[in-house]
């Protein structure tokens, strides 16, 4: 897209168009001089009849006065050849003339145009053309006393109608060369700022697009109008601002995957290092060590391993539901045997914590629809969480609620809390990885993460309310009746 070129088309467009509607203005301009000269003709000479009716006496007894018609033909003639004088009877029959006979080609005048020449003032008005009826001409009249007659005088006579059609031929062209330039240029003015103004708007359109190009991601398009141009510009920041964004989350995403790498670098170098001490320790030292000694010794690095192999499996399942691997299998079953089996599995961790675990489960609740094993693993990160954040003699509490088209799941804890600023990211693996890097043994940090991830495959979603040294709410809703999709 070229702003420059593209301005030249335009302009060359909006010339041509001016020019021909120039030349399309032209014949009416000469239509519009030629009525104003007429008019101001006309009227120069308007009271050129009433003064040949009240300084001749043109009928007497009735009858036409043939010499003083004469004479005044004479007269007028040699003043003002241009005009061609008839005299009028009351019905608008020519009487008298001063014409070859052979030239007058009408024996009646038309009295209408006379009546509306004598009733209105101050418009051109054409009467009938005795020696050319086929072109009516501008005229003046005037009656004569006691409605004997009217005397009517063509203003342009046949003579000057031809040397006048010469003249007001160059006349018509000078104006219409001078009227033509003056269009011309007018146009060529503003088709300039008309293309400049549909222009302007593309040329920053580029110009911005070259910038965002070479590197500039905070260059934005000033819309400045409503039109195509505005809403392409508008729908270029759009984009932009979308690449902005997209650009802002790699950038997050490569930030947290390195403090996935450091995190997991450091949580898995802890347990790998131990092990490999007692290891080296019984590999060095196995023959004079104490069956006691050795079995502590297998033990621990049977814990160290097993907290590696946790870590890894719970890497490897939040891969894979992050990436849409894992497949649910949707089943109708009771969620409150489910609840009472989780807690059971988990009494043993929470009476050594020293923490009262309980599952608060009413009576007739309706079966859900969900992937059992998944479900299972939510309540058990739920409550293993709960249980690590709480300390001994709290409580830990697993509840269900009946819900409209569902059943509400709540964890309930009185243990540490969460601080503000903390909860929109406690489902972050990354920030949670960093963050319990000093918990206890057996925490891989990442069953938050795993539990929103499935819940998200079920169509629902978890919430959090918390509050620092009072106690933490995770809850949940899953749906019955219908399969989940």
């Amino acid at each position: 897209m070229n702003p420059r070129g593209l301005r030249f088309r335009l302009g060359l467009s909006l010339a041509l168009i001016f020019a021909g509607v120039a030349l399309w203005l032209v014949p009416w301009v000469a239509g519009v001089a030629r009525n104003t000269a007429e008019h101001a003709h006309q009227g120069l000479n308007r009271d050129v009849a009433r003064a040949v009716v009240e300084n001749s006496t043109l009928f007497e007894q009735g009858e036409v006065n043939q010499e003083a018609l004469q004479g005044v033909f004479m007269k007028l003639m040699a003043v003002n050849p241009t005009l061609e004088l008839y005299l009028l009877d009351a019905n608008g029959k020519i009487l008298g003339y001063d014409a070859p006979p052979e030239k007058i080609l009408l024996e009646r005048v038309s009295l209408t145009p006379i009546d509306e020449f004598l009733a209105t003032e101050g418009q051109v008005v054409r009467g009938e053309n005795p020696r050319n009826p086929e072109a009516p001409g501008i005229f003046t009249a005037w009656p004569v006393a006691e409605d004997e007659g009217y005397v009517y005088a063509i203003l342009a006579s046949e003579l000057y109608q031809e040397a006048g059609g010469v003249l007001a031929l160059s006349d018509l062209l000078s104006r219409s060369a001078w009227i033509l330039l003056g269009i011309l240029v007018l146009a060529a003015g503003c088709s300039l700022l008309m293309v400049h103004l549909l222009t302007r708007d593309l040329e920053s359109l580029q110009d911005t697009m070259a910038n965002f190009r070479d590197g500039d991601t905070e260059a934005r398009c000033p819309v400045r109008t409503q039109d195509e141009i505005g809403r392409l510009s508008a729908g270029f920041n759009f984009l932009a601002d979308s690449v902005r964004e997209q650009m802002c989350k790699v950038q997050e995403s490569d930030r947290q995957r390195r403090e996935m790498i450091a995190s997991i670098s450091h949580d898995l170098r802890t347990p790998l290092a131990s092990l490999r001490g007692y290891l080296e320790h019984l590999d060095q030292h196995g023959r004079s060590l104490a069956i006691e000694e050795k079995d502590e010794i297998l033990t621990i690095a049977l814990r160290n391993t097993d907290r590696v192999r946790r870590m890894t499996d719970d890497l490897l399942e939040l891969s894979r539901l992050e990436a849409g691997e894992l497949r649910l299998t949707m089943e109708e079953f009771p969620l409150g045997e489910l609840a009472h089996d989780v807690v059971q599995r988990f009494q043993p961790l929470a009476a050594n914590a020293e923490i009262n675990l309980q599952a608060l489960v009413p009576q007739e609740l309706p079966p859900i629809v969900g992937d059992i094993a998944m479900i299972e693993r939510v309540l058990g990160n739920l409550v293993e969480n709960a249980i690590r954040h709480t300390p001994a003699g709290g409580r830990v509490s697993l509840r269900l609620l009946p819900a409209a088209k569902g059943v509400e799941v709540r964890v309930i804890d009185n243990g540490e809390g969460i601080d503000a600023d903390e909860l929109p990211r406690i489902f972050d693996r990354f920030y949670r990885i960093a963050k319990n890097r000093g918990l206890e043994e057996g925490s891989t940090g990442l069953g938050l993460a795993i539990v929103k991830q499935i819940l998200a495959l079920h169509k629902t979603s978890i919430e959090v309310k918390s509050k620092p040294t009072v106690g933490s709410v995770f809850q949940f809703r899953l749906e019955c009746g219908e399969n989940i999709s």
